[in-house]
């Protein structure tokens, strides 16, 4: 593969980061956009935002790269140095001789002083933005990038929920006092990686678009550090390694969230009141088409996620403040189902989620029905009543 070159081109309140590469034998060209008012912010003295993601695409396929732009001198370290020996540790056969970086760039943006985050509305997301508030780097961006979460492979599905979550991360930050900035890609399309895979890596890269604006940014984990290990199936179980090796001359990556859990941060954010009408856990609300005109995300209160949150909210006592957000007549009518469910993944999966929430519950003297454990044994013996009835 080689990068050949990279531009910039408008198109009407639109900028974009173009590169022309050859991948796979054929020219193609790569994209960012964003809103055309981030154009100075956005330097071409290197080409760290698409070489990133074209490293990953590298190693996962087993192909040389070569970049006739450059590269600046602490990504190239990061990758060569960092990164490649970690893929190799987890079996991948690239090595340093496949990657052509021949180029360098040190330049220095001293101007760039902005610290971002992106903002999902999730638990993790809200935590990273709160936990920020109170050091010495606190949170006066908010981000939201096309980069996969959408929709892995893109097309105009991504694309529709990409703009709605859009307009509501805007007013949110509006509200907030902090600034906004959106990027689209066309990374999804013409890459298609795995998103679980290398989530990191893509949201990564839409940031070092941005090398003349941001000195930090802060990635939510979604894993405690005691869940570190060396994996391609997820991205978040090495963020850490990843936020150490990826950087530009200017820009570091912090990783938010790794000392405490999930339910220590439902605590926190159940403190702060710009939660209570925002909190988006879900993972149908999109497809469900549930943002409505006042900008309030109503979660399905049925998928995994909102069951999760929803049974930690109740346990310490703060799922009421969240009734914009969640159908709690749903919750009511199968919390037994739910907890017996969460029991059940307990013990059969080891799900750490799970063991967070009962271990809380003990704690607070939770009171658990005794249905519980009823829909627990049903989810152990269901296995084996639909392998009676399919013979």
């Amino acid at each position: 593969m080689i990068l050949r070159k990279i531009y910039l081109e408008k198109n009407q309140d639109i900028i974009y980061l173009k590169a022309d590469c050859v991948i796979e034998g054929c020219a193609e060209t790569l994209w960012y956009a964003t809103s055309i008012e981030n154009e100075k912010y956005i330097s071409l003295t290197n080409a760290d935002a698409f070489i990133l993601v074209l490293f990953i695409y590298s190693i996962f396929n087993n192909k040389r790269l070569k970049s006739e732009v450059p590269i600046s001198t602490r990504l190239k370290y990061g990758l060569l140095e960092i990164l490649l020996p970690t893929f190799q540790m987890m079996g991948y056969k690239s090595i340093k001789e496949d990657f052509d970086f021949a180029l360098e760039d040190d330049s220095i943006f001293p101007e760039a002083k902005a610290v971002g985050t992106a903002m999902s509305f999730g638990v993790d997301s809200f935590h990273a933005y709160l936990d920020s508030q109170n050091t010495q780097y606190p949170v006066d961006t908010l981000t939201l990038f096309n980069a996969g979460a959408f929709g892995q492979h893109g097309g105009v599905e991504a694309k529709r929920l990409f703009e709605l979550m859009k307009s509501k991360v805007k007013n949110f930050a509006k509200k907030e006092g902090k600034k906004f900035l959106w990027v689209d890609t066309n990374l999804n399309e013409k890459l298609k990686m795995e998103f679980v895979q290398t989530h990191a890596y893509r949201n990564f890269s839409c940031t070092l678009m941005f090398q003349n604006l941001f000195s930090k940014y802060y990635y939510a984990s979604g894993l405690t550090i005691d869940s570190f290990k060396l994996t391609d199936t997820d991205t978040a179980y090495y963020d850490l390694l990843i936020s150490k090796a990826i950087g530009s001359n200017c820009l570091e990556f912090i990783i938010s969230g790794l000392t405490i859990n999930r339910m220590q941060k439902t605590k926190i954010i159940a403190e702060s009141s710009i939660t209570f009408d925002e909190l988006n856990v879900c993972i149908i609300v999109p497809d469900n088409k549930n943002l409505n005109k006042n900008n309030i995300t109503t979660n399905c209160s049925k998928c995994f996620k909102c069951i999760r949150t929803m049974t930690y909210l109740d346990v310490i006592g703060e799922l009421e403040k969240y009734r914009n957000v969640f159908d709690l007549n749903i919750y009511k009518k199968k919390k037994d189902r739910y907890l017996g469910n969460l029991l059940y993944m307990k013990y059969r999966a080891n799900n750490v989620f799970s063991k967070e929430l009962f271990e809380e519950a003990r704690k607070r003297n939770y009171k658990l029905n005794k249905k519980i454990y009823y829909y627990a044994l049903i989810r152990v013996f269901q296995p084996i009543f639909k392998r009676l009835k399919s013979n």
